[in-house]
């Protein structure tokens, strides 16, 4: 079973999209800011794929948090999502993929099955 590992600062967005994913069949481990996800994957080695959101509220926003997890040796794919229509126009990395909110379950699981595969440097 692929591990996703979920950050979100929003409660409701948080609790929504984990409950979308685990009936979708993944493991979801959810964190609601940069600290709390550093602290997962230090422990947790299972991880397949991260979803997070673009604008944390504690901390980094979601493509410093992908940067900072691939440096401490987390070689999965990152979603980025934002309620903006297009991605950051700076700081974006060539194995970030962008998803727009507000989105449905079809468009998350796309994502996901679209990013599948461990990052190659």
């Amino acid at each position: 079973m692929k591990t996703v590992l979920l950050v979100e600062d929003n409660r409701d967005v948080l609790v929504s999209t984990a409950y979308v994913l685990q009936e979708a069949g993944f493991e979801v481990v959810a964190a609601a800011n940069f600290d709390q996800a550093k602290s997962v994957a230090a422990v947790r080695t299972d991880i397949g794929i991260i979803l997070t959101d673009l604008n944390l509220n504690e901390g980094l926003n979601g493509i410093e948090l992908g940067a900072a997890m691939r440096e401490d040796g987390l070689n999965c794919p990152v979603i980025v999502m934002s309620g903006n229509a297009e991605p950051p126009e700076h700081g974006w990395l060539p194995w970030m993929t962008y998803l727009p909110k507000p989105f449905d379950r079809k468009t998350l699981l796309a994502a996901i099955a679209e990013n599948r595969e461990p990052v190659v440097s």
